[in-house]
């Protein structure tokens, strides 16, 4: 009888989900496997690597989910960077706010927000970001299953993300610009951490050509990441980036 109860429970859990009906029941699924286990506070460097001719950059980021990331440009003390949070994002130049507005960034939703907020808040945003939620599909991506929403298959023209059927990760985003142009950004490289994952890689594409590459080391899960640092009214150093 316990043999049967085990091979019962494990063909329960190696069961492929059968609830996945839209882009919604996807976020939900994402929300519910790691609920109350994936990191809120998280620091690393980057390096920023462009294809176009510009030099190599490094970038100190800090991110606070939900909703709050930001991003010191080296050298630090020039007091340039970026800062989103809630629903805005803010640009500081010369230890200055250099201008503000509405603005959201798919990666933090997609990759980590999703994970720290209620699924219906980021359904709420994935649908004014211009993602229709009503469409899912399978495919396969670099050897994994995956889910795809937004768009039919063969559809590069149309808002849509990849997500990893198996770890419920964000794989990748493809979004049209107004210029006609396709973006293809994609999240690699995953190490465990914490109770979640995090992509230590990311590539841009853009009609097909990789255009920026960021590239991450020092990761870690930070205490010292608070809300002090997403203050858009003046810019301060970031506490938790040592001075040398």
């Amino acid at each position: 009888m316990l043999a049967f109860a085990t091979l019962a429970v494990l063909s329960l859990v190696a069961a492929p989900r059968t609830d996945i009906k839209s882009g919604e029941d996807v976020i939900r699924a994402m929300h519910d496997k790691y609920a109350n286990t994936w990191y809120k506070k998280l620091s690393f460097v980057q390096r920023a690597i462009w294809f176009d001719g510009r030099p190599e950059g490094e970038w100190w980021e800090a991110m606070f989910s939900p909703g709050r990331l930001r991003i010191d440009i080296a050298p630090i003390d020039s007091g340039r960077g970026v800062v989103y949070k809630s629903d805005s994002v803010f640009r500081f130049a010369n230890k200055k706010v250099a201008g503000g507005g509405p603005g959201q960034n798919a990666l933090l939703i997609l990759g980590f927000d999703v994970y720290n907020q209620a699924p219906e808040r980021s359904i709420e945003i994935l649908k004014k970001e211009g993602f229709d939620l009503s469409k899912v599909r399978e495919d396969t991506w670099q050897g994994k299953a995956v889910y795809v929403v937004g768009a039919a298959k063969g559809d590069e023209k149309t808002n849509q993300f990849w997500i990893e059927k198996d770890r419920l990760l964000f794989a990748k985003v493809i979004e049209p610009g107004q210029n006609g142009s396709i973006s293809d950004i994609r999240f690699e490289k995953y190490v465990k951490l914490g109770g979640g994952w995090l992509a230590t890689e990311c590539l841009f594409y853009t009609d097909g050509k990789l255009s920026f590459h960021e590239i991450y080391r020092d990761w870690k899960i930070n205490d010292a990441v608070n809300d002090d640092l997403f203050n858009t009214k003046e810019w301060k150093w970031p506490g938790w980036v040592p001075k040398h």
